[in-house]
């Protein structure tokens, strides 16, 4: 069977979710690049707004943002680092290039300006607390940088005080969205952590309800749940499924002469003989204080279910239930019966209670078929 084919998008940004939006914006970042070099070749050259030797320095300072930051983030390749889309990275990059022409090309020096700004409060939604500060504290030190190459050396129409101004109010700007934006990481940090600690918290509490804080085995909630789903899986396929219903014999006596702590280890112990002797897809719940269900998916003849329940009887007459009474041995009285439609869960359960009662009549320590 051949594999499905992907979407052009599929293909182009990947489809995990936050693969996707990686790479969706360092494809982006690139088209951006691509235009301006577009605008170099076509346009900023040939009509001499750039010299050729600075055109080709702008156009070398491009290459990086337009053929290597997305295929390393699509590549999956930057999965390593903290920081897999390296938007730190390329913020500074573009920041880079952006002081270069602020530096040597006189026109649009107040849109670049803007134009970092735009990219720090960009990048800056998905960097942590100390990715954003360092970002922010190089990029200032880029503005500052610049200003000290105005004052020693011959920029283009670079008048030292005005732009010391623009520059100076340029940086303080930045640095107010930089401690913003790290509060806002560290705000966003939190809301993640709390988030884990909720799903945490949930799994624990769907394990509490689910099984039995004793045994480990399902508890009574999840035990009739999936006796519900059983039964309507059933119903769909026609596929015929079993009940037992069962209590351990004379359990009031064991708890009564050694000891509530060795009801409980019987019970523990019990519980482990039955997970290694049933099948992998029977299911056994805690029903009541020694009391349990066995749900048989796939069961068609009554003997199966037999053969199961002597299996373990055979084996709790071979296991030592607890180190305090070594020579105790246990066993157990069941009722089971097989489901045939349309029969209703609740009268199934009761035709297999009523077969219990007749293996406690009948002297414990049996398994009894429902009629």
């Amino acid at each position: 069977m051949s594999a499905p084919t992907l979407s052009w998008s599929d293909q182009l940004l990947g489809t995990e979710p936050r693969l996707r939006d990686r790479t969706l914006l360092s494809l982006l970042g690139s088209l951006v690049y691509l235009v301006w070099f577009l605008v170099l070749v076509t346009f900023g050259i040939p009509q001499q707004r750039v010299s050729p030797s600075l055109g080709l320095t702008f156009m070398l300072l491009m290459v990086p943002g337009m053929l290597l930051f997305y295929p390393l983030v699509r590549s999956r390749w930057t999965e390593r680092f903290a920081d897999p889309a390296l938007m730190s990275v390329q913020i500074l990059w573009g920041c880079l290039v952006a002081v270069v022409a602020y530096a040597t090309v006189p026109t649009g020096r107040a849109a670049l300006l803007q134009t970092m700004g735009l990219g720090l409060v960009f990048g800056f939604m998905s960097l942590t607390p100390k990715a954003a500060v360092r970002t922010g504290v190089i990029l200032i030190g880029m503005l500052l940088a610049l200003l000290v190459c105005g004052f020693v050396m011959p920029l283009p129409d670079f008048r030292p005080a005005p732009q010391a101004i623009k520059l100076v109010s340029a940086a303080f700007i930045m640095g107010l969205i930089t401690m913003q934006s790290h509060k806002f990481a560290r705000l966003r940090e939190r809301v993640q952590t709390e988030r884990r600690e909720l799903v945490g918290a949930q799994l624990a509490l769907e394990r509490v309800t689910r099984h039995d804080a004793l045994t480990g085995l399902l508890s009574r909630l999840y035990g009739q749940e999936r006796l519900d789903r059983e039964h309507q899986r059933a119903q769909l396929t026609g596929r015929t499924f079993g009940v037992v219903l069962m209590d351990l014999d004379h359990f009031k006596q064991i708890n009564d002469e050694h000891g509530h702590q060795v009801g409980d280890e019987v019970l523990v112990a019990f519980a482990q003989a039955a997970r290694e002797v049933l099948r992998d897809t029977d299911l056994i719940a805690r029903w009541g204080g020694e009391e349990f269900l066995i749900i048989l998916p796939d069961t068609h003849e009554a003997d199966k279910a037999l053969q199961a329940l002597e299996r373990l009887q055979a084996r709790l007459r071979t296991t030592v239930v607890s180190d305090m009474a070594p020579t105790l041995r246990v066993s157990f009285s069941a009722g089971y019966a097989l489901w045939s439609a349309p029969e209703d869960v609740d009268v199934l359960l009761q035709r297999a209670d009523r077969a219990l009662y007749a293996a406690k009549h009948a002297g414990r320590n049996r398994c009894v078929q429902a009629l």
